[in-house]
C-alpha cells in the first residue's frame, strides 16, 4: 500500500536567522604564553634546553665560587685584625734606652740573646732595635713618637724624611744634653744615641763623609764581582781584584787594592753564622792570619747594625801596625765574613760596608 504524498515540506527543526549565511564561532579565551627563551625543535627540543640552561648556570657557579672565596678572605683578615686590637700589651721602656716609650705592638729583637756579648755591648752604647708585630705605616710610628716623648721631656729638633739628600732620615729628639735617632729600618724601628749637636745637625757631618766616598767610587768605570761570589758590590777599575783560597773549603776570600797602591781591602770568610759568638769568630781570623813573624791580635770592637744583623766594628795590630775590622754576616749562605783594611780611615773601607749587599738581595 502506498503512502501518501505530502502536500508540504516538513520543516527543519533548527532555525537559521534570516538574511546570513555566515557561519557562527566560539570565541575561545587566549592563554598567556611567555615568550620564549629557548628554541625548540622537534626532533632534539630537550637536548637544546640543556645546553642553553648550561650557559646561564656555569658562569653563575663560577660567580658565586669566587664571591665565597673573597668574602672568606676579608672575613679572616677582620677576624685577625680585631683579634690584635683587642689584645693588650704592656708598653714598657725601650731596651737599652730610658724614658723613651716601646712602640705598642713591637717587641725586641734581640730579646733572645740578651746574655750575648754583642748584644749587651749593643744596648751599653745607647742603641736599640724593635721588630714591628703589627701593620703600622712609617707615619704612624712618627705620631706616636711625637704623642708619646714630648711629656716625657723630650724635644724635638728635626724631622728629616725620605730621600733627603744633606741630612739622615728620621725623628732627632734632645733630653738632659744627649740626643736620640728614631728611624725605619728594614721595616723595624731602630734607636741611636748621639749627641746633642748631631741632633741638631741631623747628621748631617756624617752624610757629608758618605758623599766624599760615594764621589771617590764614582770617579770611573765600575767593575761587578764574580756572578757565583756571595757578596755583590761595585768596585771601581782603578782597583785590582784578587781571589784566594781560605781555610774553609771551597770558600774564597777577595781583596782590592788600587792600582800604584800598597793598601789592601780583603774580604775573608771566618766561620758559620751562629757557630760562636762574632768575637770569638774574629779571634779565630786572627789566628788563621798570625805567622812565626806577624802575629794578628784584637784590640776593641763594638757593635753596629748591619742589614737586618748585629755587626762588629773594631781594629786589630798585625806586627804593631793598626788594622780596621768589620765583623759582617751574609745571609745568603749563612757564613760570618771578616771585612779588613791595612788603612786607617780607609774610605774603600767604608763604601763597601755601606754598599755590600749578600748575592740574591733585593735592597
Amino acid at each position: 500500500m502506498k503512502r501518501a504524498k505530502r502536500s508540504k515540506k516538513q520543516a527543519s527543526p533548527i532555525k537559521m536567522p534570516k538574511g546570513s549565511n555566515r557561519r557562527t564561532f566560539v570565541k575561545r579565551k587566549k592563554k598567556f604564553q611567555f615568550p620564549q627563551i629557548f628554541k625548540k625543535d622537534k626532533y632534539s627540543r630537550r637536548r637544546k634546553i640543556q645546553l642553553n640552561s648550561k650557559a646561564f648556570v656555569i658562569p653563575l657557579l663560577i660567580l658565586l665560587f669566587f664571591g665565597l672565596i673573597f668574602i672568606s678572605v676579608k672575613y679572616i683578615t677582620f677576624i685577625r685584625s680585631s683579634a690584635f686590637d683587642k689584645e693588650t700589651y704592656t708598653v714598657g721602656e725601650v731596651t737599652g734606652l730610658e724614658g723613651v716609650p716601646e712602640y705598642e705592638g713591637s717587641e725586641f729583637i734581640f730579646k733572645n740573646s740578651l746574655e750575648d756579648p754583642i748584644v749587651k755591648e749593643f744596648l751599653s752604647g745607647g742603641n736599640s732595635a724593635y721588630r714591628v708585630l703589627k701593620s703600622s705605616t712609617l707615619e704612624e710610628i712618627e705620631s706616636y713618637y711625637l704623642e708619646k716623648l714630648p711629656p716625657l721631656g723630650w724635644e724635638l729638633v728635626a724631622q728629616v724624611p725620605l730621600g733627603t739628600e744633606d741630612k739622615k732620615y728620621g725623628q732627632y729628639w734632645i733630653k738632659d744634653g744627649k740626643g736620640l735617632r728614631i728611624y725605619s729600618k728594614f721595616k723595624d724601628i731602630w734607636y741611636e744615641t748621639i749627641t746633642e749637636q748631631e741632633a741638631k745637625d741631623a747628621l748631617s757631618n756624617r752624610v757629608k763623609e758618605e758623599i766624599e766616598r760615594e764621589m771617590l767610587m764614582a770617579s770611573g768605570e765600575q767593575q761587578d764581582l764574580l756572578p757565583d761570589y756571595p757578596w755583590r758590590i761595585q768596585i771601581p777599575k782603578e782597583y785590582i781584584i784578587k781571589y784566594s783560597a781560605t781555610s774553609i773549603k771551597d770558600f774564597r776570600a777577595v781583596s782590592f787594592q788600587k792600582l800604584g797602591g800598597s793598601d789592601t781591602v780583603e774580604i775573608y770568610p771566618v766561620g758559620k753564622l751562629g757557630s760562636k759568638e762574632l768575637d770569638y769568630l774574629l779571634e779565630d781570623y786572627c789566628k788563621v792570619k798570625s805567622t812565626e813573624d806577624l802575629t794578628y791580635s784584637v784590640v776593641n770592637t763594638v757593635p753596629v747594625g748591619f742589614r737586618e744583623y748585629l755587626a762588629l766594628r773594631g781594629s786589630i795590630t798585625a806586627g804593631g801596625s793598626n788594622m780596621q775590622v768589620i765583623v759582617i754576616p751574609n745571609s745568603f749562605n749563612n757564613t760570618v765574613y771578616i771585612l779588613s783594611s791595612t788603612k786607617e780611615n780607609d774610605p774603600l773601607l767604608e763604601y763597601i760596608f755601606e754598599n755590600i749587599k749578600p748575592l740574591g738581595a733585593k735592597d
